[in-house]
């Protein structure tokens, strides 16, 4: 069953123009996004921008090449609707791609006169403001993420061939900072990242299994472990900082790594073991051994959301899972399935 279409326009784009590529979303949609602006068919004199949400101006800065970019607060969504409508209007993009998102957005680019309007066709205001677009039914999980919204770029620059194109990777770079690695008693490729947090609403490995995996590191390895996150994570971490808070070869990092920091820490280390979360995807980008663990409902398995890169394994429970969008707990008979993902498997990853 096909489950994109293109719904409006025929007519070839003109061969040099200036293209625009919004996505507002946080630090996985975004790496997930931008490598459509590296698609073979984009002429060799076109001109790329990209408008990104507050506070992930790092991923554009640090993109191998960097990006172009506005960053904008969707929480204040008036006066990012004028700065975004002024800034259309002194630019003057002929082409704009809009991935998810907000009805202000596509406003902009309407009353700005952009003349090409891409996007997903799916909410009101995408039908109102955009001009061409694609129907795609992203809640069947049937692709991944970067591949639905390359699928729009790619519609646009070859909207007649039905030949199919690899997305390409998103690759990133750290800045050497041996200064932030000897503050902490760090050394390069001496210790591992564990991120257990997660902001999203996706099943999470239990805390227990993260603190099993910690005690086998210490016990069969030299490896420090670093632990990252933020403030909204405490409660994936407050059990691991009180069991290891004196325990000379765990580094509790959370609160405190700026994000480039944060790109360091990953940079350096010799692997990452996260959940599905930005920190997992940073890390693939960086070329770092990343190992991912996923939940199996439809709308947060890894053939959605993974992590891609060259060092990349991932994890997730072996079940035919039943729920699409949330865990139905004791009513799946496969309850609770992340239990399945034993930390011996992710110890002999890292060793």
């Amino acid at each position: 069953m096909r489950n994109s279409q293109p719904v409006t326009g025929t007519e070839a784009l003109p061969k040099s123009l200036s293209f625009l590529f919004i996505r507002l979303d946080k630090i996985g949609d975004l790496i997930c996004t931008l490598p459509c602006d590296n698609h073979p068919d984009f002429p060799k004199e076109a001109r790329k921008f990209w408008i990104i949400n507050n506070g992930t101006e790092f991923i554009a800065d640090h993109c191998v090449p960097a990006k172009d970019y506005l960053s904008l607060n969707p929480k204040k969504a008036i006066q990012s609707f004028l700065l975004l409508f002024q800034f259309l209007k002194k630019n003057s993009f002929e082409v704009a791609f809009s991935f998810q998102a907000p009805w202000w957005v596509n406003a902009a680019l309407f009353f700005a006169k952009v003349p090409y309007r891409y996007g997903v066709l799916s909410q009101w205001h995408s039908f109102l403001f955009l001009n061409k677009g694609l129907r795609q039914k992203r809640s069947l999980a049937q692709k991944h993420e970067a591949d639905y919204n390359y699928e729009i770029v790619d519609k646009a620059l070859r909207e007649n061939s039905t030949a199919p194109l690899t997305t390409p990777v998103q690759k990133m770079d750290a800045p050497e900072n041996v200064f932030l690695l000897h503050r902490f008693e760090l050394k390069e490729k001496s210790y591992v990242v564990l991120h257990p947090g997660m902001a999203g609403s996706a099943l999470n490995w239990p805390e227990e299994k993260y603190l099993s995996l910690i005690v086998a590191l210490l016990d069969k390895t030299s490896f420090q472990i670093v632990i990252t996150g933020t403030p909204m994570d405490e409660n994936y971490l407050r059990t691991i900082k009180s069991t290891f808070k004196n325990h000379s070869r765990v580094i509790i990092l959370q609160n405190k790594l700026s994000a480039t920091e944060l790109l360091v820490i990953l940079k350096s280390s010799k692997a990452v073991v996260a959940p599905s979360t930005g920190v997992l995807h940073l890390s693939a980008s960086l070329g770092k051994k990343t190992i991912g663990i996923f939940s199996p409902i439809k709308v947060q398995h890894p053939t959605r959301w993974a992590a891609r890169g060259e060092k990349v394994s991932l994890f997730y429970p072996q079940v035919s899972c039943p729920a699409d969008f949330h865990c139905l707990k004791e009513k799946c008979p496969h309850y609770n399935c992340m239990d399945q993902i034993d930390h011996q498997q992710i110890l002999k990853e890292l060793i």
